[in-house]
């Protein structure tokens, strides 16, 4: 049975679907499941050896979402890793091969051809409105409790919680297709021909190539009510500038629906990482930055 510790009340409470039905992970196989993700490597039926496949299918808020869970049979005691945009598909083939390196369970999105948001028709998250796609990456919240549970109920005591992402050009304006504002970079800066850091930001020594572009990059989100990022998260951004990973301390004053924003603010006892790469029509590059930043984060905080 799902659970939702509502951080904002300290009460544990039965999360059941619009159904009044608790959502059950049912196992499940690639054949059975319409994912682009897996349909990539549905020539290779050792692709998920030693992997436990399940599902969670629910509708929450106006949207349906089915959530795909691997678990490494042979190494369970190890992080929650989660891929919430089904269109990053770097991430995905990055989050498999992290599974079985360091072990632990990957939850990942599987949005109906490979959504960025899903379909539907109602809240997402934080938003107050009703709208006609929700961000899976926006939708962390107890308005939510259903879709927040599905992932931190999956939590193995002690282990951190480490996100991938693999996104466009990092801002609009940039003259690149800019779609967003994930970059290491200051926006207003580069519009003036000046390559500075944005506020919180870091750039890593330059040691790895592989790092160096500024959409790819880790963070880790803090509270602006505690004045600065703490020593721990300090001593992390050091190392893996060290390593070459450019990294930006997320400042956190209200929730924008994202999971390291929910965190920061209602379970900052868990340890989180969301690596960035830069997405490239050869999905091993990504993937590969993806893994370079994940080994630097697990070696090094």
């Amino acid at each position: 049975m799902i659970r939702w510790l509502a951080a904002c009340c300290g009460l544990l409470m039965l999360a059941t679907s619009a159904s009044g039905t608790p959502p059950v992970w049912t196992a499940t196989t690639s054949a059975a499941l319409a994912d682009d993700d897996l349909a990539r490597h549905s020539q290779d039926p050792a692709y998920l050896d030693g992997l436990a496949l399940t599902s969670l299918s629910f509708s929450e808020n106006g949207f349906a979402w089915q959530l795909l869970r691997f678990d490494n049979l042979a190494k369970p005691d190890g992080p929650l890793w989660v891929v919430p945009h089904d269109d990053e598909n770097a991430a995905f083939e990055a989050v498999i091969a992290a599974l079985r390196l360091h072990g632990g369970r990957a939850i990942v999105v599987n949005s109906s051809g490979s959504l960025r948001r899903q379909s539907g028709s109602g809240r997402c998250g934080v938003r107050s409105g009703i709208v006609s796609a929700c961000d899976p990456n926006r939708n962390f919240a107890a308005d939510a409790p259903l879709f927040t549970a599905a992932f931190l109920d999956q939590i193995v005591p002690g282990q951190p919680i480490i996100a991938l992402h693999t996104n466009g050009h990092g801002f609009s304006g940039d003259g690149k297709g800019g779609r967003g504002d994930i970059t290491i970079l200051d926006a207003s800066a580069f519009g003036n021909g000046r390559i500075k850091p944005r506020v919180w930001g870091h750039f890593g020594n330059g040691s790895n190539t592989k790092l160096v572009d500024y959409d790819t990059l880790g963070l880790v989100a803090w509270l602006a009510s505690n004045g600065t990022p703490d020593a721990k998260a300090v001593a992390c951004r050091i190392a893996l500038n060290q390593s070459g990973v450019h990294f930006w301390h997320e400042r956190v004053v209200r929730s924008d629906g994202s999971l390291s924003n929910y965190l920061a603010l209602y379970r900052p006892e868990i340890d989180y990482f969301n690596a960035e790469a830069r997405a490239d029509s050869d999905l091993s590059i990504a993937a590969e930055k993806h893994a370079l930043m994940v080994d630097a984060y697990l070696k090094n905080c």
